[in-house]
């Protein structure tokens, strides 16, 4: 039976290996892409008979609003803080880095929730997007990230990507 309680607004918090990462601003939107291989025989050309799960993607697209060093740090992993009190973040890196190593537990609690009913979460999330610091006379300086999920295989099948639910079970 429909019931407008099952309707949800707000807005969430968000939290990237267990550490608040402050406010948002313009939403924050998750993906889940199944990727399928299409199955075709000659007798029916082009016309998919099957189709098979070959992989997943689960994302989580942040605009975030706080610009900190320690923030730019979580999402500009390959860049490595310095200066007296970590005041700055040096960037250039040696390729051959793995994302694993960068890669934490991602949560999106919306706020509005008395529990963690509706969290998502995202086991092994790293900042995969380019970030693009905006410098505007008439906005915030926001910055975009976007988080891509990886396997985690210490997770059984069906959950090693992430979960949406409740996160405190």
């Amino acid at each position: 039976m429909a019931s407008v309680t099952n309707v949800k607004v707000g807005v969430c918090e968000v939290t990237f290996n267990g550490v608040a990462m402050g406010h948002t601003k313009g939403g924050t939107e998750v993906s889940y892409e199944p990727i399928y291989h299409d199955v075709t025989v000659d007798k029916y050309g082009e016309t998919v008979v099957e189709k098979y799960l070959v992989g997943e993607k689960l994302t989580a697209k942040v605009i975030f609003a706080e610009s900190t060093i320690a923030n730019f740090k979580k999402v500009m992993p390959m860049g490595t803080l310095a200066g007296a009190g970590d005041a700055r973040i040096t960037l250039g890196a040696d390729s051959g880095k793995k994302a694993s190593d960068n890669a934490y537990e991602l949560v999106l609690h919306p706020q509005n929730e008395g529990t963690r009913a509706y969290d998502v979460v995202i086991h092994k999330a790293f900042a995969s997007s380019p970030v693009m610091l905006p410098f505007l006379v008439d906005g915030e300086r926001v910055y975009e990230v976007t988080f891509e999920g990886l396997l985690d295989e210490s997770k059984s099948d069906g959950n090693y990507l992430g979960l949406i639910g409740d996160s405190s079970v």
